[in-house]
């Protein structure tokens, strides 16, 4: 009545249209409702789907670990008799202790971590905190120097963990974390032992050195800190309390001695030995001898360009800073006669070849006192070269 009187004669038609629309407008919601269920419906079964999913998942995963950790009782022979509880807890897992014993068997079969002139290591895939050491079976090799568990268990130089009980040249060693610093082939470019001569530096071997060089120059100084430590502590460990000389002496001539982990930022010493003679001492200058590569730092050096010269000098200036700094803070012995002592003792029982410069004029030195000497020339120019 309302909408008859509002609109007069054309009620009947308007009063049609409107409800027609209202019937149209029914429809839609009647539609959407159906829709709405439909959309609940589905999305119900979504999540019901990722529930079985996740359900499925999680069992997986379950197994997974189920299967990751089976135990294997070890045998009580006397290769398990001699290994230290923790380590036969890592080789009850998952058959280690049978794939150690066929990493031992063929060593070759495993990835070479790392190779000196009287030993080879190898990554153990199944084993992440330990490496192998086979020492090479030749007269005059003798077993390591290093005896079992007298480093801090919180300290890391890839220290022994386990000797074979009958072949000591077979070795289990903590595992350094990073890459040996030295460039690729060096041991063969110092003496290749196949062709019975010296290796002249590639310029793709200078390029890597230099890279690796100037990431190390930008760590932070608690990492030069923490290298300078882990001397520091290798320096003042006793063997024996009877030993007239106290610790190990780094090798800081050989920078496969070096491990370096660029993405941790870590820098690690291996392979040392027990001090023997008075001129087996270490000072922050093994820090910089072993990073510099001072034996082949000529040879990289004339291979770069000239703007990496300069970098290159400057990460070196970096690098003597930092250690001088490291040392400092631990206690580290800062005399340069330490370092010129160790060298000038090594160098008259080892002869090492010098090779051709690439225009044919003169010889690369690489003796060990020269190389030494021409570096700490190199050291006192650059610090006192405020360009640099």
């Amino acid at each position: 009545m309302r909408v008859q009187a509002a609109f007069g004669a054309g009620v009947n038609t308007d009063s049609r249209f409107y409800q027609t629309q209202l019937s149209n407008i029914n429809t839609a919601k009647q539609t959407k409702k159906i829709n709405n269920k439909k959309d609940i419906l589905y999305t119900g079964t979504g999540i019901a789907l990722g529930a079985v999913s996740l359900a499925a998942t999680g069992i997986y995963l379950v197994k997974r670990k189920q299967i990751k950790d089976v135990f294997t009782a070890l045998s009580n022979n006397p290769i398990t008799q001699s290994m230290p509880v923790f380590l036969k807890k890592e080789l009850s897992k998952n058959h280690n202790y049978k794939k150690l014993m066929d990493a031992i068997a063929n060593p070759e079969n495993n990835p070479i971590s790392g190779k000196g002139a009287n030993s080879t290591v190898y990554n153990l895939p199944f084993l992440d905190k330990y490496v192998l050491k086979i020492l090479a079976d030749r007269p005059g090799v003798k077993p390591i120097e290093v005896p079992l568990n007298i480093f801090p268990d919180d300290i890391n130089l890839g220290q022994p963990v386990w000797i074979h009980p009958d072949n000591f040249r077979i070795i289990l060693l903590k595992k350094v974390a990073g890459k040996p610093h030295s460039i690729k082939n060096w041991s063969d470019t110092i003496w290749d032992t196949k062709i019975k001569c010296a290796r002249p530096v590639t310029e793709q071997q200078a390029n890597d050195y230099y890279h690796k060089v100037t990431q190390i120059a930008d760590m932070d100084q608690s990492v030069f800190d923490d290298l300078a430590l882990q001397i520091k502590t290798l320096d003042s460990t006793k063997i024996n309390d009877s030993d007239s000389l106290i610790g190990f002496k780094t090798d800081s001539i050989n920078p496969n001695n070096l491990l370096v982990d660029i993405k941790k930022k870590k820098l690690g010493i291996i392979d040392y030995f027990a001090k023997t003679k008075p001129q087996h001492q270490n000072s922050y200058l093994d820090m910089v001898s072993v990073i510099s590569d001072f034996t082949l730092f000529p040879e990289y050096y004339d291979r770069l360009s000239p703007q990496q010269q300069q970098k290159l000098l400057k990460a070196v200036k970096v690098i003597d800073n930092k250690s001088l700094t490291a040392a400092l803070n631990v206690g580290l012995d800062t005399d340069e006669k330490t370092f010129v002592g160790f060298v000038n003792y090594t160098d008259k029982y080892f002869k090492v070849p010098g090779v051709l410069k690439q225009n044919g004029e003169g010889e690369y030195i690489r003796q060990y006192a020269t190389s030494a000497s021409n570096m700490l020339k190199l050291l006192h120019s650059i610090r006192q070269n405020p360009e640099i």
